[in-house]
């Protein structure tokens, strides 16, 4: 399966956190990971309402690593605190 993390966001932030990754989740995946337009990319990562959830597949550990910060550095543009949980 791989590791999976779930990136929370205050309630509060959640709209905002909604539309800037509308905007911006394909586009940082498409230039972080090199396997994004593959049928089984390094990283997997989807919105959810409380933030965004993340699954390293556990393919490329740099890729993943740097998806992770990347999307960390997005959230706090819009949220003031992101909590990382791992399932």
């Amino acid at each position: 399966m791989g590791k999976e993390y779930t990136l929370k966001v205050p309630a509060v932030s959640q709209a905002g956190v909604s539309a800037a990754l509308r905007e911006h989740l394909a586009p940082l995946l498409q230039r972080l990971d090199p396997e994004a337009s593959n049928a089984f990319p390094s990283v997997y990562a989807v919105a959810v309402p409380e933030g965004l959830y993340i699954c390293d597949n556990l393919t490329n550990s740099t890729g993943a690593s740097t998806v992770l910060r990347a999307a960390l550095d997005l959230l706090l543009l819009y949220a003031p605190s992101v909590t990382v949980t791992e399932e």
